[in-house]
Protein backbone atom coordinates (compact mmCIF):
# COMPACT_ATOMS: atom_id res chain seq x y z
CA UNK A 1 0.00 0.00 0.00
CA UNK A 2 1.35 3.06 -1.06
CA UNK A 3 2.17 5.47 2.16
CA UNK A 4 0.08 8.29 2.64
CA UNK A 5 1.58 9.70 5.11
CA UNK A 6 2.36 13.85 4.36
CA UNK A 7 5.45 15.08 3.97
CA UNK A 8 7.14 18.70 4.15
CA UNK A 9 8.96 19.55 1.34
CA UNK A 10 12.36 21.08 1.54
CA UNK A 11 10.86 24.68 2.06
CA UNK A 12 8.36 23.75 4.14
CA UNK A 13 10.65 22.13 7.03
CA UNK A 14 13.06 25.01 6.28
CA UNK A 15 10.11 27.85 6.95
CA UNK A 16 9.48 25.40 10.18
CA UNK A 17 12.98 26.09 11.59
CA UNK A 18 13.04 29.92 10.97
CA UNK A 19 9.00 29.99 12.86
CA UNK A 20 11.07 27.81 15.48
CA UNK A 21 13.99 30.10 15.61
CA UNK A 22 11.80 33.18 14.91
CA UNK A 23 10.37 31.72 18.38
CA UNK A 24 13.33 31.39 21.14
CA UNK A 25 14.38 34.94 19.44
CA UNK A 26 11.60 37.04 20.70
CA UNK A 27 11.00 34.58 23.79
CA UNK A 28 10.37 36.91 26.78
CA UNK A 29 12.46 36.91 29.71
CA UNK A 30 10.12 36.73 32.28
CA UNK A 31 6.13 34.91 31.59
CA UNK A 32 4.35 36.69 34.25
CA UNK A 33 3.97 40.24 34.07
CA UNK A 34 1.11 40.29 37.23
CA UNK A 35 -0.29 38.29 39.80
CA UNK A 36 -2.75 39.65 42.47
CA UNK A 37 -4.21 38.06 45.48
CA UNK A 38 -7.77 37.94 45.00
CA UNK A 39 -9.04 35.54 47.87
CA UNK A 40 -7.90 33.95 51.27
CA UNK A 41 -10.21 31.25 52.04
CA UNK A 42 -9.50 30.16 55.66
CA UNK A 43 -10.07 26.08 56.73
CA UNK A 44 -13.06 27.30 58.89
CA UNK A 45 -14.48 28.83 55.91
CA UNK A 46 -13.53 25.89 53.13
CA UNK A 47 -15.33 23.17 55.92
CA UNK A 48 -18.12 25.73 55.48
CA UNK A 49 -18.33 25.96 52.24
CA UNK A 50 -17.99 21.97 51.65
CA UNK A 51 -21.12 21.59 53.77
CA UNK A 52 -23.30 23.57 52.14
CA UNK A 53 -21.77 22.16 48.70
CA UNK A 54 -22.16 18.75 50.22
CA UNK A 55 -18.49 17.51 49.46
CA UNK A 56 -17.87 14.89 51.00
CA UNK A 57 -14.39 15.36 53.17
CA UNK A 58 -13.99 11.45 52.88
CA UNK A 59 -13.55 12.08 49.37
CA UNK A 60 -11.60 15.26 49.26
CA UNK A 61 -10.30 15.90 52.60
CA UNK A 62 -9.71 20.29 53.75
CA UNK A 63 -6.09 20.00 55.04
CA UNK A 64 -5.39 23.32 54.05
CA UNK A 65 -6.05 27.00 53.74
CA UNK A 66 -5.10 28.04 50.52
CA UNK A 67 -5.07 31.72 48.91
CA UNK A 68 -6.22 32.35 45.37
CA UNK A 69 -3.97 34.78 42.68
CA UNK A 70 -4.90 36.07 39.86
CA UNK A 71 -2.42 35.81 36.86
CA UNK A 72 -1.37 38.01 33.73
CA UNK A 73 0.95 36.59 31.56
CA UNK A 74 2.74 36.41 28.35
CA UNK A 75 1.98 33.15 26.07
CA UNK A 76 2.61 32.50 22.41
CA UNK A 77 0.36 32.92 19.60
CA UNK A 78 -0.14 31.00 16.82
CA UNK A 79 2.82 32.64 14.94
CA UNK A 80 4.87 32.91 17.03
CA UNK A 81 4.12 36.51 18.41
CA UNK A 82 3.39 36.41 22.63
CA UNK A 83 0.34 38.08 23.32
CA UNK A 84 -1.09 38.74 26.87
CA UNK A 85 -3.40 36.04 28.61
CA UNK A 86 -4.74 35.30 32.33
CA UNK A 87 -5.73 32.66 34.96
CA UNK A 88 -6.15 31.91 38.56
CA UNK A 89 -3.72 30.05 40.54
CA UNK A 90 -4.52 28.14 44.05
CA UNK A 91 -2.07 27.84 46.38
CA UNK A 92 -1.98 25.76 49.61
CA UNK A 93 -0.77 26.39 52.81
CA UNK A 94 1.58 23.92 52.93
CA UNK A 95 4.89 24.06 54.47
CA UNK A 96 5.77 20.97 52.26
CA UNK A 97 6.60 21.06 48.37
CA UNK A 98 3.39 20.60 46.83
CA UNK A 99 2.04 19.10 43.49
CA UNK A 100 1.24 21.32 40.63
CA UNK A 101 -2.01 20.65 39.10
CA UNK A 102 -3.76 22.91 35.37
CA UNK A 103 -7.38 22.00 34.77
CA UNK A 104 -8.59 22.92 32.05
CA UNK A 105 -12.08 24.50 32.18
CA UNK A 106 -15.28 23.53 29.76
CA UNK A 107 -16.34 25.40 26.84
CA UNK A 108 -17.22 28.86 27.56
CA UNK A 109 -18.46 31.44 24.29
CA UNK A 110 -18.65 35.01 27.29
CA UNK A 111 -15.41 36.58 27.18
CA UNK A 112 -16.11 37.22 30.73
CA UNK A 113 -14.43 34.93 33.60
CA UNK A 114 -15.26 35.39 37.37
CA UNK A 115 -12.13 34.25 39.76
CA UNK A 116 -12.69 32.64 42.78
CA UNK A 117 -14.94 29.39 43.67
CA UNK A 118 -18.72 30.95 42.93
CA UNK A 119 -17.30 29.88 39.39
CA UNK A 120 -18.09 26.00 39.70
CA UNK A 121 -15.39 24.64 37.73
CA UNK A 122 -12.91 26.49 40.06
CA UNK A 123 -14.31 24.43 42.96
CA UNK A 124 -12.56 21.86 41.39
CA UNK A 125 -8.86 23.36 41.77
CA UNK A 126 -9.77 24.35 45.20
CA UNK A 127 -10.65 20.67 45.66
CA UNK A 128 -6.60 20.20 44.56
CA UNK A 129 -5.27 22.53 46.20
CA UNK A 130 -6.97 22.10 49.58
CA UNK A 131 -5.01 18.72 49.58
CA UNK A 132 -1.71 20.33 48.77
CA UNK A 133 -1.93 20.58 44.96
CA UNK A 134 -1.18 24.30 43.75
CA UNK A 135 -3.82 24.32 40.87
CA UNK A 136 -3.66 26.45 38.06
CA UNK A 137 -6.60 27.59 36.01
CA UNK A 138 -5.81 28.78 32.35
CA UNK A 139 -8.58 30.99 30.89
CA UNK A 140 -7.69 29.68 27.50
CA UNK A 141 -6.42 32.49 24.95
CA UNK A 142 -9.06 35.70 24.30
CA UNK A 143 -11.35 35.10 27.50
CA UNK A 144 -11.08 36.72 31.03
CA UNK A 145 -9.22 39.82 29.39
CA UNK A 146 -6.74 38.36 27.47
CA UNK A 147 -5.54 39.23 24.34
CA UNK A 148 -7.03 38.03 20.92
CA UNK A 149 -10.16 35.82 20.36
CA UNK A 150 -10.59 32.25 21.85
CA UNK A 151 -9.90 29.55 18.93
CA UNK A 152 -12.32 26.75 20.19
CA UNK A 153 -11.16 23.49 20.26
CA UNK A 154 -7.27 24.47 18.80
CA UNK A 155 -5.30 21.94 20.22
CA UNK A 156 -2.24 24.99 19.82
CA UNK A 157 -3.71 27.33 21.58
CA UNK A 158 -5.19 25.45 24.70
CA UNK A 159 -1.81 23.56 25.22
CA UNK A 160 0.03 27.13 25.14
CA UNK A 161 -2.32 28.74 27.15
CA UNK A 162 -1.67 26.58 30.15
CA UNK A 163 2.25 25.86 29.30
CA UNK A 164 2.87 29.83 29.17
CA UNK A 165 0.67 30.11 32.74
CA UNK A 166 2.81 27.13 34.05
CA UNK A 167 6.28 28.62 33.09
CA UNK A 168 4.81 32.27 34.79
CA UNK A 169 3.41 30.73 37.75
CA UNK A 170 6.78 29.03 38.58
CA UNK A 171 8.51 32.75 38.58
CA UNK A 172 5.83 33.56 41.39
CA UNK A 173 6.49 30.71 44.01
CA UNK A 174 9.67 32.05 45.55
CA UNK A 175 7.69 35.53 46.05
CA UNK A 176 4.57 34.04 47.73
CA UNK A 177 6.97 31.61 49.46
CA UNK A 178 5.53 28.00 47.99
CA UNK A 179 7.98 25.26 46.59
CA UNK A 180 6.74 22.51 44.34
CA UNK A 181 7.79 18.78 44.59
CA UNK A 182 8.36 18.63 40.86
CA UNK A 183 5.56 16.82 40.05
CA UNK A 184 2.64 18.10 37.50
CA UNK A 185 -0.60 17.09 36.67
CA UNK A 186 -3.08 17.64 33.98
CA UNK A 187 -6.97 17.55 33.87
CA UNK A 188 -9.85 18.76 32.38
CA UNK A 189 -13.37 17.99 31.39
CA UNK A 190 -15.47 18.43 27.95
CA UNK A 191 -13.18 20.81 26.07
CA UNK A 192 -10.78 21.13 28.96
CA UNK A 193 -10.66 16.91 28.00
CA UNK A 194 -9.30 17.72 24.97
CA UNK A 195 -7.16 20.73 26.29
CA UNK A 196 -5.72 18.18 29.23
CA UNK A 197 -4.84 15.52 26.48
CA UNK A 198 -3.77 18.58 24.09
CA UNK A 199 -1.34 19.44 26.58
CA UNK A 200 -0.02 16.56 27.47
CA UNK A 201 0.36 15.75 23.91
CA UNK A 202 2.92 19.63 23.49
CA UNK A 203 4.59 18.44 26.81
CA UNK A 204 5.88 15.68 25.59
CA UNK A 205 6.51 16.24 21.71
CA UNK A 206 9.86 17.77 22.86
CA UNK A 207 8.74 21.55 22.35
CA UNK A 208 9.34 22.38 26.16
CA UNK A 209 12.12 20.51 27.63
CA UNK A 210 11.70 21.99 30.90
CA UNK A 211 8.49 21.20 31.60
CA UNK A 212 7.22 17.20 32.37
CA UNK A 213 4.30 15.72 32.57
CA UNK A 214 3.90 13.67 35.40
CA UNK A 215 0.05 12.06 34.64
CA UNK A 216 -2.94 13.33 32.83
CA UNK A 217 -6.78 12.23 33.34
CA UNK A 218 -8.69 14.03 30.42
CA UNK A 219 -12.31 13.80 31.11
CA UNK A 220 -15.58 13.23 28.21
CA UNK A 221 -13.42 15.18 25.83
CA UNK A 222 -13.75 15.32 22.03
CA UNK A 223 -10.46 13.70 20.72
CA UNK A 224 -12.22 12.47 17.35
CA UNK A 225 -12.71 15.90 15.69
CA UNK A 226 -13.31 14.25 12.18
CA UNK A 227 -15.26 11.04 13.33
CA UNK A 228 -17.14 10.09 16.43
CA UNK A 229 -17.54 13.96 17.59
CA UNK A 230 -18.85 14.95 14.15
CA UNK A 231 -21.35 12.33 13.66
CA UNK A 232 -23.46 14.67 16.14
CA UNK A 233 -23.55 17.42 13.47
CA UNK A 234 -26.02 15.59 11.28
CA UNK A 235 -28.41 14.86 14.23
CA UNK A 236 -30.57 15.22 16.62
CA UNK A 237 -28.35 17.59 19.17
CA UNK A 238 -28.72 20.03 21.81
CA UNK A 239 -26.10 21.69 21.80
CA UNK A 240 -25.68 22.98 18.06
CA UNK A 241 -23.37 26.18 19.15
CA UNK A 242 -20.67 23.68 19.10
CA UNK A 243 -20.36 23.88 15.29
CA UNK A 244 -20.69 27.81 14.19
CA UNK A 245 -18.32 28.05 17.42
CA UNK A 246 -15.58 25.58 15.74
CA UNK A 247 -15.96 27.38 11.92
CA UNK A 248 -15.91 31.32 13.24
CA UNK A 249 -12.95 30.22 15.83
CA UNK A 250 -10.53 28.41 12.55
CA UNK A 251 -11.77 31.15 10.62
CA UNK A 252 -10.30 33.53 12.90
CA UNK A 253 -7.21 31.79 13.56
CA UNK A 254 -6.61 30.06 9.95
CA UNK A 255 -8.54 31.82 7.46
CA UNK A 256 -10.09 28.62 5.57
CA UNK A 257 -12.73 30.46 3.83
CA UNK A 258 -12.34 33.45 1.70
CA UNK A 259 -14.75 36.31 1.99
CA UNK A 260 -17.07 36.72 5.44
CA UNK A 261 -17.16 33.60 7.45
CA UNK A 262 -21.25 34.51 8.07
CA UNK A 263 -22.13 33.73 4.00
CA UNK A 264 -21.47 30.16 4.52
CA UNK A 265 -24.80 29.63 6.76
CA UNK A 266 -28.24 29.88 5.78
CA UNK A 267 -30.80 32.62 6.12
CA UNK A 268 -32.10 33.27 8.76
CA UNK A 269 -28.89 31.60 10.73
CA UNK A 270 -26.54 34.01 8.99
CA UNK A 271 -27.46 37.02 10.85
CA UNK A 272 -28.55 35.62 13.68
CA UNK A 273 -25.39 33.68 14.18
CA UNK A 274 -23.16 36.99 13.36
CA UNK A 275 -25.24 39.01 16.23
CA UNK A 276 -24.67 36.13 18.20
CA UNK A 277 -20.85 35.56 18.33
CA UNK A 278 -19.89 38.99 17.83
CA UNK A 279 -17.67 40.46 20.26
CA UNK A 280 -17.38 41.54 22.62
CA UNK A 281 -19.39 37.88 23.77
CA UNK A 282 -21.92 37.93 26.32
CA UNK A 283 -23.97 35.06 25.49
CA UNK A 284 -22.84 32.07 26.87
CA UNK A 285 -24.08 28.80 25.16
CA UNK A 286 -27.46 28.03 26.76
CA UNK A 287 -29.10 31.11 24.84
CA UNK A 288 -26.75 30.02 21.91
CA UNK A 289 -28.63 26.59 21.69
CA UNK A 290 -32.15 27.67 22.63
CA UNK A 291 -31.85 29.69 18.99
CA UNK A 292 -30.24 27.35 16.57
CA UNK A 293 -31.70 24.24 14.96
CA UNK A 294 -31.15 20.91 16.21
CA UNK A 295 -29.86 19.47 13.68
CA UNK A 296 -26.61 21.44 13.37
CA UNK A 297 -25.76 20.97 9.98
CA UNK A 298 -28.80 22.68 8.11
CA UNK A 299 -27.54 25.97 9.39
CA UNK A 300 -24.52 25.42 6.86
CA UNK A 301 -25.35 25.86 3.06
CA UNK A 302 -26.11 22.08 1.21
CA UNK A 303 -22.96 22.61 -0.62
CA UNK A 304 -20.65 23.18 1.68
CA UNK A 305 -22.31 19.91 3.48
CA UNK A 306 -21.93 17.98 0.70
CA UNK A 307 -17.72 19.05 0.36
CA UNK A 308 -16.83 18.00 3.80
CA UNK A 309 -18.71 14.60 3.64
CA UNK A 310 -16.72 13.77 0.23
CA UNK A 311 -14.07 15.85 0.43
CA UNK A 312 -11.24 14.67 3.25
CA UNK A 313 -9.07 17.15 1.95
CA UNK A 314 -11.42 20.58 2.26
CA UNK A 315 -9.36 22.73 4.53
CA UNK A 316 -11.82 22.62 7.37
CA UNK A 317 -11.25 19.22 7.65
CA UNK A 318 -7.72 19.08 7.25
CA UNK A 319 -7.56 21.19 10.10
CA UNK A 320 -10.26 19.37 12.34
CA UNK A 321 -7.82 16.18 11.71
CA UNK A 322 -4.93 18.54 13.15
CA UNK A 323 -6.91 19.03 16.17
CA UNK A 324 -7.83 15.44 16.77
CA UNK A 325 -6.39 13.29 19.76
CA UNK A 326 -6.81 9.51 19.29
CA UNK A 327 -4.03 8.84 17.54
CA UNK A 328 -0.66 9.38 19.59
CA UNK A 329 0.53 7.27 22.45
CA UNK A 330 1.44 8.84 25.80
CA UNK A 331 4.78 8.51 27.89
CA UNK A 332 3.47 9.29 30.90
CA UNK A 333 0.26 7.85 33.04
CA UNK A 334 -3.23 8.51 31.75
CA UNK A 335 -6.43 8.12 32.70
CA UNK A 336 -9.52 8.85 30.82
CA UNK A 337 -12.76 9.23 32.11
CA UNK A 338 -16.31 9.40 30.43
CA UNK A 339 -20.11 8.22 30.86
CA UNK A 340 -22.13 5.99 28.29
CA UNK A 341 -24.94 8.25 28.57
CA UNK A 342 -22.86 11.34 27.51
CA UNK A 343 -25.35 13.19 25.51
CA UNK A 344 -22.94 16.31 24.10
CA UNK A 345 -19.80 14.72 24.02
CA UNK A 346 -20.31 10.84 22.79
CA UNK A 347 -18.43 8.44 25.37
CA UNK A 348 -17.11 6.82 21.91
CA UNK A 349 -14.76 9.33 21.51
CA UNK A 350 -13.16 7.89 24.52
CA UNK A 351 -13.24 4.60 23.37
CA UNK A 352 -11.89 5.53 20.20
CA UNK A 353 -8.40 6.68 21.95
CA UNK A 354 -8.12 4.15 24.40
CA UNK A 355 -8.65 1.70 21.29
CA UNK A 356 -5.51 2.84 19.89
CA UNK A 357 -3.52 3.99 22.92
CA UNK A 358 -3.77 1.09 24.45
CA UNK A 359 -2.45 -1.59 22.51
CA UNK A 360 0.37 0.40 21.72
CA UNK A 361 1.20 1.13 25.57
CA UNK A 362 0.79 -0.17 29.53
CA UNK A 363 0.03 3.52 31.03
CA UNK A 364 -3.18 4.44 29.75
CA UNK A 365 -6.08 3.71 31.82
CA UNK A 366 -9.75 3.75 30.73
CA UNK A 367 -12.65 4.59 33.16
CA UNK A 368 -16.06 4.22 31.67
CA UNK A 369 -19.73 4.10 34.16
CA UNK A 370 -22.81 6.04 33.93
CA UNK A 371 -25.54 4.14 31.36
CA UNK A 372 -27.96 7.29 32.14
CA UNK A 373 -25.24 9.99 33.17
CA UNK A 374 -25.08 12.77 30.56
CA UNK A 375 -22.43 15.25 30.38
CA UNK A 376 -23.08 17.11 32.97
CA UNK A 377 -23.88 15.09 35.59
CA UNK A 378 -21.24 12.66 34.84
CA UNK A 379 -18.75 15.53 35.86
CA UNK A 380 -18.10 14.96 39.49
CA UNK A 381 -17.66 11.31 39.53
CA UNK A 382 -14.72 11.71 37.07
CA UNK A 383 -13.88 14.47 38.81
CA UNK A 384 -12.96 12.63 41.84
CA UNK A 385 -11.49 8.96 39.72
CA UNK A 386 -9.34 11.52 38.24
CA UNK A 387 -8.19 12.84 41.66
CA UNK A 388 -8.05 9.49 43.45
CA UNK A 389 -5.83 8.85 39.91
CA UNK A 390 -3.61 11.66 40.29
CA UNK A 391 -3.33 10.90 44.95
CA UNK A 392 -1.94 7.55 44.19
CA UNK A 393 0.72 8.82 41.58
CA UNK A 394 1.31 11.33 43.98
CA UNK A 395 1.82 8.87 46.80
CA UNK A 396 4.18 6.61 44.93
CA UNK A 397 1.50 3.75 44.10
CA UNK A 398 2.44 1.03 41.63
CA UNK A 399 -1.09 0.82 40.45
CA UNK A 400 -2.52 4.08 40.40
CA UNK A 401 -5.78 3.18 38.60
CA UNK A 402 -6.95 1.19 41.50
CA UNK A 403 -9.88 2.75 43.48
CA UNK A 404 -9.14 2.09 47.44
CA UNK A 405 -12.55 -0.04 48.38
CA UNK A 406 -13.69 2.45 50.67
CA UNK A 407 -13.74 5.12 48.28
CA UNK A 408 -14.60 2.82 45.47
CA UNK A 409 -18.08 1.71 47.13
CA UNK A 410 -18.45 5.18 48.20
CA UNK A 411 -18.74 6.03 44.36
CA UNK A 412 -20.34 3.16 43.16
CA UNK A 413 -23.05 3.64 44.96
CA UNK A 414 -23.24 7.64 44.14
CA UNK A 415 -23.32 6.31 40.43
CA UNK A 416 -25.89 4.12 41.05
CA UNK A 417 -27.87 6.55 43.02
CA UNK A 418 -27.36 9.45 40.03
CA UNK A 419 -28.54 6.55 37.31
CA UNK A 420 -31.46 6.02 38.91
CA UNK A 421 -32.16 9.59 38.95
CA UNK A 422 -31.19 10.28 35.78
CA UNK A 423 -33.17 7.33 34.72
CA UNK A 424 -36.08 8.19 35.90
CA UNK A 425 -35.81 12.06 34.97
CA UNK A 426 -35.93 10.88 31.35
CA UNK A 427 -38.78 8.73 32.16
CA UNK A 428 -40.48 11.95 33.25
CA UNK A 429 -39.86 14.92 31.06
CA UNK A 430 -38.05 13.17 27.86
CA UNK A 431 -34.69 14.85 28.70
CA UNK A 432 -31.49 14.50 29.52
CA UNK A 433 -30.53 16.63 33.06
CA UNK A 434 -28.23 19.07 32.08
CA UNK A 435 -26.88 21.26 35.31
CA UNK A 436 -23.37 20.38 35.97
CA UNK A 437 -22.27 19.61 39.81
CA UNK A 438 -26.14 20.37 40.44
CA UNK A 439 -25.50 18.91 44.18
CA UNK A 440 -23.41 21.66 45.07
CA UNK A 441 -25.98 24.51 43.85
CA UNK A 442 -28.50 22.84 46.07
CA UNK A 443 -30.64 22.02 42.83
CA UNK A 444 -32.51 18.62 42.69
Amino acid sequence: MKNTRFRLPLVGLLLLFVCCLQAANNAPDHYMVSYTLKYSYTKDSLNNFWKEKKIPQILVPVRYAVDMYEVTYKGMWLDSSYIMAKGVMYVPHSNQPNAEMIYDHGTRISVAMKPGIQDLEQIICMMYSVDGYISLFPYYYGLGGGEKEHVYQDSKTEAMAGIYMLKACREIYSKIGTSTSGQLFLTGYSQGGHASMATHKMIESGAFPDVNVTASAPMSGAYDMTGEQSKTMFQHYDHPHYLPYLIISYQYAYHLWPGDIYDIFKPPYNTEIKDLFKQPRVLDYAVIDSILPKVPSTMVLDSLVERFRADSMMPFTVKLRENQLYNWVPKAPMQMCACYGDNEVTFKNTEKAWGYMHPRTPVVHERLFGKHLSHNPCAPFAIIYSKIFFDNIRKGKPHPEHVPAGKALILKLGIAIANQQAYHHFKKTGSYEGDALASMKGKK
